[in-house]
């Protein structure tokens, strides 16, 4: 299978090669910063991220919009099956007019007529645009403007949070597979150790020179071990799988991490004052920007209870009995809902109390953020504190184990002791490595904590 890496932007710590022996590849060599670098470009979180700022930024273009003319046209036809005004003229005589009004009354001449049906209107053609530009609307549109920029501010905000937690959780599974990897390394050393002794104490059995006892101990130490690798390489293979969904590559069991962690500072050096800090944390932007939007949609319902004003031009077009007629129109209107204001009161009461909870929801977060901040400085701290402790650790169980197998060699002391001596020395080694790792995972979540990570 083509490593997915492949498929992304080059890198000069992800290489890949492919042998001239077979069609496979060599392992997969992937850094730190290589991975922080494909979870940038593939983390389904950052992409969804990435697609509500452009939502509110669609949102911002479209209330703008309110801010222009709104145009309307329509036309309309209609066709009866039957006339809409019917009637008829009865038959008659009709005096003949000699030009002289006064002979009307007195007529002697008449003219006969028939009589005639009068049926009128079986079509209607009608068609107008309008054009009604907005005032004054109680602060509605320009408060809807500064709603949806706000929008915009909120999400770009999480975009950067959601950009940073990603980042630190690539690295906390990346310094994971670190320390599964440097325990399995531990776990192989003293596989090959216990090996070697189990040949030399089988040699030693069969020439009656020790006890079948110590074969025995050396074989449920290699038992218990193997177990304990097998947890591991099935440990890094599904850590492996959830690094590559996190970046966005497919699985390769190939996959090499080329970081070691190094300690080269005292965390106290970039320790600040938890209070101070809180005010850049990406999550309390969020929630000042939440209080600005609760007092914009505040004043939004607020406008909707004001005078609405609007002036605007119309044109008028009608077809009626094959007469035709076209007609402007410049209008302006002015609308006071009276009757809205009682339910209105209770609806900006209600914008009031929303407002005051988002500002409830800003201080106790602040406070909770505070907290998490002292936290994570002191996780750090002990996790630095800890390496340290593991080092002289890890050069006390050499010394001992040093001892204890010269003691062996010389038959002072039994296999049970050089064992043990061997499995201290393993537990030493595994744990100043897990404490670098942590500490690693622990410099990145204080970073992000006083929004300082990068």
């Amino acid at each position: 299978m083509i490593p997915a890496v492949l498929y992304c932007q080059p890198d000069s710590s992800v290489s890949y090669r492919k042998t001239g022996i077979s069609n496979s590849y060599a392992p997969i060599r992937l850094s730190l910063d290589s991975c922080k670098i494909l979870a940038m470009s593939n983390n389904y979180r950052i992409k969804e991220a990435a697609n509500e700022v452009t939502q509110s930024e669609e949102v911002k273009k479209s209330a703008f919009t309110s801010y222009f003319p709104k145009v309307n046209a329509g036309f309309s036809a209609a066709k009866m099956s039957d006339y809409m005004v019917k009637g008829s003229i009865p038959q008659m005589n009709l005096p003949v007019y000699d030009g002289n009004p006064a002979n009307l009354p007195i007529a002697t001449q008449f003219t006969y007529f028939p009589g005639m049906a009068l049926n009128l209107v079986d079509y209607l053609n009608f068609g107008y645009a309008m054009a009604a530009q907005p005032v004054f609307t109680g602060g509605r549109i320009y408060n809807g403007n500064k709603l949806a920029k706000t929008g915009v501010e909120i999400y770009r905000v999480k975009e950067s949070l959601t950009i940073t937690e990603t980042l630190v959780k690539t690295e906390e599974l990346y310094w994971n597979i670190i320390s599964l990897n440097e325990k399995l390394v531990t776990v192989d050393s003293y596989r090959k150790l216990l090996d070697t002794l189990n040949r030399d104490v089988s040699a030693a059995v069969k020439a009656g020179l020790i006890q079948r006892t110590d074969l025995l101990k050396i074989q449920l130490k290699q038992n218990e071990l193997e177990m304990n690798r097998l947890s591991l390489t099935d440990g890094i293979a599904l850590s492996i799988k959830a690094l590559c969904q996190h970046i966005g590559i497919h699985y390769d069991s190939m996959v090499v991490l080329t970081d070691t962690p190094v300690i080269t500072v005292d965390p106290a050096s970039l320790f600040v004052n938890p209070d101070e800090a809180v005010r850049n944390r990406n999550e309390y932007k969020i929630l000042e920007k939440a209080v600005r939007a609760e007092e914009l949609q505040q004043r939004i319902v607020t406008g909707e209870y004001l005078p609405q004003v609007a002036v605007g031009v119309a044109g008028v077009y009608t077809d009626v009995m094959d007469k035709t007629d076209q007609v402007g129109v410049a209008f302006a209107t002015i609308s006071v809902p009276i009757s809205d204001w009682w339910g209105g009161t209770h609806k900006i009461r209600q914008g009031k109390a929303k407002v005051e909870n988002a500002n409830n929801k800003l201080g106790e977060t602040a406070e909770l953020l505070s907290l998490q901040i002292t936290r994570m400085q002191n996780e750090l701290y002990q996790n630095y504190f800890r390496i340290g402790n593991a080092e002289k650790s890890l050069e006390q169980a050499q010394e001992n184990m040093k001892v204890t197998k010269d003691n062996y060699d010389a038959g002072v002391t039994g296999m049970s002791d050089l064992l043990e001596a061997q499995s201290l020395y393993q537990e030493a080694v595994n744990s100043l490595t897990e404490a670098k790792c942590n500490y690693q995972v622990s410099m990145a979540k204080y970073m992000e904590a006083i929004n300082r990570y990068k």
